[in-house]
């Protein structure tokens, strides 16, 4: 680099100092810290894709929190159909376009707590997939009809399976360009994952703009951009959980008219 190149750069950096403390792009990739995983959970894994595979079933799922090996007696649900788990296959949905980092060594975010190492260990055995994977499961004992995409595969434990509801408390945001207010009563589309469900907000419990000092309580209208509690019931069961237990299965969004009003987080299975 030439003298007069190190001049320009020591001039560029000085400006920039004026306006920015905060850290460079290396050391900001440097201090990337990955999502938490969450092996130690119950084992959730959600449906994408199903096909018959002779006597058994294929469904292609993503582990969202615990894990699961072949061998393992699993729950499907809200069909609440047994089946054993014959073979899973990890990693092929890398080389078919997911990112790189959904695969990162199970271990490196497993040191601060023995139970997480040992479920690190297990990752490196064969036929074994942990949560943040993607992969396909090979099934036994289960009609393929009786599966589709947003089934939900759990231990088969009734005391580790989430909840197969109909109605729940949520909060939710309400967009900013709302055409039309939502009363109690009103029918919205619930979009979870992959699936969408007709569903009617049956109570309005509480409602809050930003910088209210408190919450209206049973409000009459929500309008846009307002915060508020609602009670939900959809028109069939669904697996359900409260956002704090598993993510994947407490978020939802409300659409009406194939526009989206709200996006909301399950606080109580009713």
């Amino acid at each position: 680099m030439t003298r007069e190149g190190k001049l320009e750069d020591e001039e560029g950096m000085k400006l920039l100092r004026k306006w920015y403390n905060g850290p460079t792009l290396i050391e900001a990739l440097d201090g990337f810290v990955p999502a938490k995983r969450d092996f130690e959970k119950p084992l959730r894994s959600i449906v994408t894709d199903v096909s018959s595979e002779g006597k058994n079933v294929t469904v292609r799922a993503r582990i969202v929190q615990g894990f699961v090996r072949a061998s393992d007696g699993v729950t499907v649900l809200p069909i609440g159909d047994n089946a054993n788990v014959v073979r899973v296959e990890r990693g092929k949905a890398e080389k078919e376009g997911a990112s790189a980092y959904s695969y990162a060594n199970a271990q490196d975010k497993c040191q601060s707590r023995d139970g997480l190492k040992e479920i690190g260990e297990i990752a490196e055995i064969q036929n074994c997939v942990l949560a943040g994977e993607i992969a396909e499961l090979t099934l036994s004992g289960i009609d393929v009809a009786r599966l589709s995409p947003g089934c939900v595969i759990s231990h088969r434990h009734p005391s580790l399976r989430p909840k197969v509801k109909r109605r729940f408390e949520a909060r939710v945001m309400v967009m900013d360009k709302l055409a039309v207010p939502i009363i109690r009563g009103s029918q919205v589309l619930l979009h979870m994952s992959s699936i969408d469900v007709p569903a009617v907000l049956s109570k309005l419990i509480s409602s809050e703009r930003r910088g209210d000092a408190t919450p209206r309580q049973n409000p009459r209208v929500l309008s846009g951009g307002v915060t508020a509690t609602v009670e939900i019931t959809l028109s069939e069961k669904l697996v359900l959980e409260e956002s704090n237990q598993c993510k994947a299965l407490g978020r939802f969004v409300l659409r009406r008219g194939g526009d989206t009003v709200a996006v909301g987080l399950i606080d109580k299975v009713l």
